[in-house]
């Protein structure tokens, strides 16, 4: 819980991920492997069982899409971007609104918007790649 308080005050609305936590790569159908990579850590049960679910069928088949709020900086875990999703906070769903669709580079470019006014992002051509 003093994590949680500590990232707050320094500006960033983001949970530092317990020891339990796994990170995945994700990446977006139709975009270029560097622009189109990012990692999101979670240790939600729930959410872990979805993932393996999604890893066991081939790449091609994987439906699901990451979703969930994203805060500024790379949370020490998606290093090649300048936002990441806030560990443990999002989900992999079917479908979601459209507001939040997007690409990693379209958040790059106005981080601050998004984090501040869309406050989640759902790029619905994602899906999980691998376990890291």
């Amino acid at each position: 819980m003093l994590a949680l308080g500590l990232a707050a005050c320094g500006g960033q609305d983001a949970a530092v991920p317990g020891p339990s936590a796994t990170a995945f790569v994700f990446a977006v159908r139709g975009v270029p492997d560097a622009e189109g990579r990012f990692v999101a850590v979670t240790d939600d049960p729930a959410v872990l069982a979805r993932l393996d679910d999604q890893l066991a069928l081939p790449e091609s088949e994987r439906s699901l899409h990451i979703a969930g709020p994203i805060a500024s900086g790379n949370g020490g875990h998606n290093l090649a971007w300048s936002w990441h999703f806030i560990p443990s906070r999002w989900d992999v769903v079917e479908a979601s609104i459209e507001v939040c669709d997007g690409t990693p580079q379209a958040v790059e470019k106005d981080v601050g918007r998004w984090v501040a006014e869309v406050g989640t992002f759902c790029p619905w051509a994602s899906y999980v790649q691998r376990r890291m």
